[in-house]
């Protein structure tokens, strides 16, 4: 798989292995090429749940979908060649099976997702997730878990795993989601000696639910807020890397800041 940007006639390729490290001096593009996969996850996302329609792209108008980049948390003007968009960007992805998944840039803040098959056209999820079997899974932003966590519904912890507000539902992803939590612990305890978690508990009698998770020590088990922020971060890194196991792709922004 590799990924083409073209705007202003400037081209740039990329050509993907199993295994990838970016490294470079600042403004070499490195973030622009993780936020072009993170659109493309959200787009993806939306293809794996709409049917397409007409939208415009790079000939004309084609099939395909308008994609909210409000909620991908990316500097999308980074797209832009030397951030000037009086032209449209274009970035495409060519997988190994020879489709291709166009993210099309007519100005900023505007996203349209085309999709070209070797095979039948893309006109329903199924046919999409049948001809684009590549999901793709990231760690977001992080930060310190919120002190007094409320419990919130489902959908907004499906959400916490794809955007900037992860941090503040780190316990609701493990409260909704609780199939992979044996392997997280697990994991936790080999990345961490002397560290362990359990699962996350509702605590109801506040006006609206919250949820804690305690880390049981030979001591009195501290709840996850006040075991560090290092631990916080690092479990949180732990949630998406095993959440995400089943992705065909998965990408880590600045990993130093997590990994030290």
């Amino acid at each position: 798989m590799h990924s083409d940007s073209f705007a202003r006639g400037s081209s740039f390729k990329l050509h993907l292995r199993h295994f990838n490290i970016l490294v470079g001096p600042n403004n070499a593009g490195k973030s622009t090429i993780l936020a072009a996969f993170r659109i493309l996850a959200a787009a993806m996302r939306k293809a794996n749940a709409r049917k397409p329609e007409m939208v415009g792209g790079p000939q004309g108008r084609s099939f395909g979908y308008v994609i909210d980049l409000d909620a991908t948390s990316v500097a999308e003007e980074n797209i832009f060649f030397n951030y000037d968009d009086s032209e449209a960007a274009t970035v495409t992805f060519k997988l190994s099976n020879k489709n291709e998944l166009i993210l099309y840039f007519p100005e900023q803040g505007v996203c349209h997702l085309i999709v070209e098959t070797q095979g039948k056209p893309v006109r329903s999820p199924t046919s999409f997730r049948s001809q684009f079997n590549c999901p793709i899974g990231f760690v977001p932003i992080l930060g310190p878990v919120e002190h007094n966590e409320p419990l919130y519904a489902q959908e907004a912890a499906r959400l916490a795993l794809f955007n900037y507000r992860a941090a503040r539902n780190f316990r609701n992803i493990w409260y909704h989601f609780p199939e992979k939590f044996d392997a997280f612990r697990t994991a936790l305890i080999q990345t961490w000696p002397g560290m362990d978690i359990e699962p996350p508990i509702v605590d109801s009698p506040y006006q609206k639910p919250r949820l804690h998770m305690f880390c049981p020590e030979d001591r009195i088990p501290r709840e996850i807020f006040w075991a560090g922020f290092g631990f916080q971060v690092w479990c949180q890194m732990l949630t998406h890397l095993i959440q995400s196991s089943d992705k065909a792709l998965f990408l880590i922004d600045e990993p130093d800041i997590y990994l030290h």
